[in-house]
């Protein structure tokens, strides 16, 4: 006894490969977007003990310590970076700079001088500096100890 083969259909074999594919591609969708958001920054807490500190320096030379909380895309920012800065005294990190981020440095101790958007101002605990988009800005350690500050900067994701 042979076996009869159903004659082709080319309207049920298109509708089939056309439901593959349509499902194949939204899948696909689906594992880009999981893996995305997998990527973000998650909520946490971290503390100055999990903060580990390496050598800063400018133009080859060392000008403090830097230690990243966080770093990376958010919800709402393309990119967010936040972190700890202590700059030896006399130092700088670097030149003033512009950047598309914008960009927020909160004094805890120590003295020195922010240039930010042409100004000159001096600073010590408790100061606060914020800077836009494309502001040039730096910072300088006047004093005679370290100038430790936090820094918070972040590009939205409506910026780009």
């Amino acid at each position: 006894m042979s076996r009869r083969i159903p004659p082709f259909r080319r309207s049920t074999t298109l509708t089939t490969l056309l439901a593959l594919a349509l499902g194949s591609g939204w899948a696909w969708r689906e594992v880009v977007h999981a893996k995305e958001r997998a990527a973000l920054v998650p909520s946490q807490t971290i503390g100055l003990d999990q903060v580990p500190m390496s050598v800063a320096n400018d133009q080859g030379k060392p000008v403090g310590k830097i230690g990243l909380y966080l770093q990376g895309e958010t919800e709402g920012c393309s990119s967010l970076v936040t972190g700890r800065f202590v700059i030896d005294p006399g130092k700088s990190p670097h030149a003033p700079h512009v950047h598309l981020d914008e960009e927020i440095m909160v004094i805890e101790s120590g003295h020195g001088e922010i240039f930010c958007d042409g100004k000159t101002t001096k600073v010590g605990p408790g100061s606060v500096m914020f800077s836009a988009p494309n502001v040039s800005h730096n910072i300088n350690n006047t004093g005679d100890e370290p100038l430790t500050f936090y820094f918070v900067k972040w590009v939205p994701k409506t910026a780009r």
